[in-house]
Order: structure tokens, then C-alpha cells, then sequence
């Protein structure tokens, strides 16, 4: 007689590991061994979670057999339904019947049927020490026979531990990363930033959060509205890291046509296309060994998002063109202002991109809530364009409170050429808050400084807004105005300020040219 064959539990821990240890891709490998779980055991719709230290949530990393639109739901805090109480408690779980578990939420919308087809629910905790790490769930169906409850938790406890180990040297295999953990938080200093000013409390906690994370290689991406000094904080964090004598790469992805961006990104190779008359190295090799700046990375289309998650994770890509792997070492920074987590649920934006721009997450705050700042920013840029223009500007008293009580739809960037319009065009003679009406748009309350009278505003020429109007009386904006807070919310891109009206660039722009619109240039 041959050799018996190894029980179904043993050949299913054997080739998990082999799946853990050959795959560089954390959530490739995590995958795997959940469709390990399955074709061995039948062991259905597993998942892995982990702890996303920016939300303070667990999030699903892997599941295979969850569509992407359903996957993006389970975020939920720990102690919160079934996967919670264990990441938080550290305790496994059998549910034996789903149906009558009062704890499971059902985020996702995955189950719809639970009286119909019976089953039961493992969550297993992924343990460091003390520490959870995650939560491996799995289902078993009760119509496919009998099985034993402490059987599969006593597997699923050698598995999640496999995956526990498998996620720790992931963690450790950067060693500036493991140095960087074990460093003393550095305090930030404003002052060692070049070209950031403010000293709010919110753009404390992002300059903190700019100190830690700089040293580190880890993909960072920064949210917020356009115009909120994104390209700065990301010139910042290469300034600040070890990559700062290297080269810091920008690129737009919302400036660049479709159908050359992938080129521009990673290159191309002689004849590739029409036009292609040399090789040209793409922005990840003109980037390598130092920082790579993706601005508008929501706007990437999903083509090149496949070629980029693959940049990402495995630090390789091929030329447009070309058969040669190229190999590069590139720290990456990305930025958007747009709802990516919408994107996703849309399938504009592909999940598992997502989660790994994600690793760092930065919120840079507009600036109507850092208005303590203004006044900071106004003298500031105001000292930049007296050396640029050869002209100093005078202020009158209140302008910078009136400077500081406007919205700025455009942010610092908006803040920057207003400034820039009164240096080259203003007249002789000090700045009122008059000579600011033009900052004024549809929505915009008329510029009142802290003190001055109703009468003295009206003799001023400033009008006077009645609170007692009643709705019905209120004139709907005109095209114009629709353009004009348009192209002030999108930072006067006028690609996205398309967008936000639902018509194409070509139409902005007659629409631009039709009114006289002045737009401003950056």
C-alpha cells in the first residue's frame, strides 16, 4: 500500500503557507489562502480584516468572493457587531446559526437569505502578543453535511496565526519604517517647513502628522478641496525625509488627455504610437530614488489604474510598447479632492488601489476653518509679491478681518492671486475693504470688518444684506453666476469646473468668452 493521503486540515495549512510565503502582495496573499480555505474545506465567504489606525475602523482587506461595491461597507468600529467584538475582545467566535445572531449587521447587504439557506460564522482573531492584529471570518453551510465546530476553530486559529505572522513581516520589512516606529514622536515646528505658514490648531495636527510619517517610505495621500496647499505638504514631506537630495516628481492627473497619460507615467519605447519617434523615460523613472507626486489621482482612469497598482505594490512596470520590466524605487504621494470612497461604490475607482494610496491618509482643512491663519498667509504672500513685482502694498485697518470672513471657495490658492491682483493692479494709496467687492460672488457675504456700522458700511458703497428677506423673493442666479461659483469651487480648473456644471470644457469656455469673465491664471 502507498503513502495515505494527509487530512484536509493539514494539506489546507500547507498550502497556506506556501501561498504566504511565495506572494510579495499582502492582500493577494491573504486572498489565496481564503480560496485555500474553500477548495479544501469548504470553508465559504471568507474574510480578512485589519485596523485602519486613520479611521480608527476595521476595514475587510480581503474576500474574495465579495464584490468590491459590497466590500467597501464593512468598515465598522471595534466591539461594534460580530468581526468587532472580536478585534476587540481578541476572543474567537462560532456563531452556529447567522440567522439568529443579533450581533451580525450584515453591512455589506451579502445575506439576504439566511432563513433559506442556513449557515454558520467563525471569526478568529490574527494575534501579536497581547495585540489583534484582525479578524479572519469564515462560513460554513449546513446543507453541505456534518462538521464540528471545535474542528474548524481549532483550524482557523493555525491559519489566522499564519496570517498574523505574514502580516508582522510585512510590517517589518521596510527597516526605516521599523526604525521610525521605535523613534520618539517628534513635536512639529512650523518654522522648519519651507513655504507652509499657519498656526492654527487644524494645520498643527497636519504638520504633526507630516513630522511622523516623513522619514518613512509609506505611501501617503492627501484630501482635500482644491487649493488647500496639497503640492506643499507633499514638497514637505520629501524635503523631510531621506529622499530629500533626490528628485520630487509632480504630475497632474486631471492636466493629462487619457490617451497620453500612461505614456507620461511610465514612459514609452521608439514607435510605440504615432509620433513615437524616441524612447522616453516615463515620470516613475525620472522619480527613482525620490518622490513621486500624483495630484488628482481620482481622475485617473481605470486603465491606468490597473498599471499603477501594480507600480505600486511591486515597485515594476513596462514602457508603453515595451517588453522590458523596469524596476524602480519611488516613495509616492497622492492627492484628490474628490470622494473616492463614492468612486469606488460607482466602480470609477478600483477598491484595492484605493486601500493601498490609503496606507497614510492626511485631511488638509479648508480654509474657512482655519481663518485664524489668513492674516498669517496675507502677509506673507504679500512679502513674496513685493519682491516679485517691486511693489509693497499698504492695508487700511480691518482689511485682514475682512480678508479672514471670507469664505475663499478657492482656498489658499485663491487667497495667493487675489493678493497678487491688488499688488499689480491696485491704485495708489492703501487697501479698504472696498476695493475687495470684486472677491465677491454669488454666495459670498459682502466684506463687513468687525466694528463698522451698518452707516458706515452704506457710505462706504458696501451694500447692505437684509436678514428679513423671505426666500420667494430671492432671484434664482443667472448662467453667468452659475460659471462664476463654478469656476471659484473648482479652483478655476476649468476641467472641473465643467464637470460641476455638467457640460463639456469647449462649452465653459464659450460660456467664459461670451460674459467676460476674467479667469484666473496659475
Amino acid at each position: 500500500m502507498g503513502p495515505s493521503r494527509p487530512a484536509p486540515g493539514i494539506e489546507a495549512l500547507h498550502d497556506i503557507s506556501k501561498v504566504l510565503s511565495v506572494s510579495t502582495d499582502l492582500s493577494k496573499a491573504f486572498t489565496s489562502a481564503l480560496l485555500v480555505l474553500r477548495s479544501h474545506l469548504g470553508l465559504e465567504n471568507g474574510t480578512v480584516s485589519l485596523f485602519d489606525p486613520v479611521t480608527g475602523e476595521v476595514f475587510i482587506e480581503a474576500a474574495p468572493e465579495m464584490p468590491d461595491a459590497e466590500r467597501i461597507l464593512g468598515r465598522l468600529r471595534p466591539g461594534e457587531g460580530v468581526v468587532g467584538r472580536v478585534f476587540r475582545t481578541g476572543i474567537p467566535i462560532a456563531v452556529p446559526d447567522l440567522a439568529d445572531e443579533p450581533t451580525f449587521l450584515n453591512l455589506t447587504g451579502s445575506w439576504r437569505d439566511l432563513r433559506e439557506d442556513p449557515r454558520a460564522l467563525y471569526a478568529v482573531p490574527l494575534r501579536e502578543g497581547r495585540a489583534t492584529l484582525g479578524v479572519l471570518t469564515a462560513e460554513r453551510c449546513w446543507a453541505a453535511g456534518p462538521f464540528s465546530f471545535d474542528a474548524d476553530l481549532r483550524l482557523l486559529s493555525v491559519a489566522a496565526s499564519m496570517l498574523a505572522s505574514r502580516l508582522r513581516l510585512h510590517r517589518l520589512e521596510d527597516h526605516k519604517a521599523r526604525t521610525l516606529a521605535e523613534s520618539p514622536p517628534v513635536l512639529p515646528d512650523p518654522e522648519r517647513f519651507r513655504g507652509i505658514v499657519g498656526g492654527s490648531a487644524r494645520w498643527r495636527e497636519v504638520l504633526d502628522v507630516v513630522t511622523r510619517v516623513a522619514p518613512s517610505r509609506a505611501t501617503v495621500l492627501l484630501r482635500g478641496e482644491s487649493g488647500t496647499g496639497k503640492e506643499v505638504v507633499a514638497r514637505a514631506l520629501h524635503d523631510h525625509g531621506p529622499r530629500a537630495e533626490r528628485p520630487f516628481v509632480a504630475v497632474s492627473c486631471a492636466a493629462l488627455p487619457e490617451a497620453l497619460l500612461e505614456s507620461e507615467l511610465f514612459g514609452h519605447e521608439k514607435g510605440a504610437f504615432t509620433g513615437a519617434a524616441q524612447a522616453r523615460p516615463g515620470r516613475f523613472e525620472l522619480a527613482d530614488g525620490g518622490t513621486l507626486f500624483l495630484d488628482e489621482v481620482g481622475e485617473l482612469p481605470l486603465a491606468a489604474q490597473v498599471k499603477l497598482l501594480r507600480a505600486i505594490q511591486e515597485r515594476q512596470f513596462e514602457r508603453v510598447g515595451g517588453r522590458r520590466t523596469l524596476t524602480v524605487d519611488v516613495r509616492l504621494i497622492a492627492a484628490t479632492n474628490r470622494d473616492l470612497e463614492e468612486a469606488v461604490r460607482e466602480g470609477s475607482f478600483r477598491l484595492d488601489l484605493f486601500h493601498r494610496l490609503q496606507v497614510v491618509e492626511i485631511a488638509l482643512p479648508p480654509l474657512r476653518e482655519r481663518r485664524e491663519d489668513v492674516p498669517l498667509l496675507a502677509s506673507h504672500f504679500l512679502d513674496e509679491l513685493a519682491a516679485e513685482h517691486g511693489r509693497r502694498l499698504e492695508l487700511a485697518p480691518g482689511v485682514l478681518e475682512a480678508l479672514a470672513a471670507h469664505a475663499w471657495p478657492g482656498n489658499v490658492r485663491q487667497l495667493r492671486n487675489a493678493l497678487e491682483r491688488l499688488v499689480v493692479a491696485h491704485r495708489d494709496g492703501p487697501v479698504t475693504a472696498r476695493d475687495l467687492e470684486w472677491l465677491r460672488g454669488p454666495t459670498s457675504s459682502p466684506f463687513v470688518p468687525s466694528g463698522a456700522s451698518p452707516e458706515a458700511t452704506r457710505s462706504r458703497g458696501t451694500p447692505i444684506v437684509s436678514t428679513t428677506t423671505p426666500p420667494s423673493t430671492t432671484t434664482p442666479p443667472s448662467e453667468r453666476d452659475r460659471v462664476v461659483d463654478a469656476l471659484a469651487r473648482a479652483g478655476h480648473v476649468q476641467a472641473r469646473a465643467a464637470r460641476l456644471l455638467g457640460m463639456s470644457v469647449r462649452q465653459l469656455r464659450w460660456r467664459i468668452a461670451k460674459y467676460g469673465i476674467a479667469v484666473e491664471r496659475f
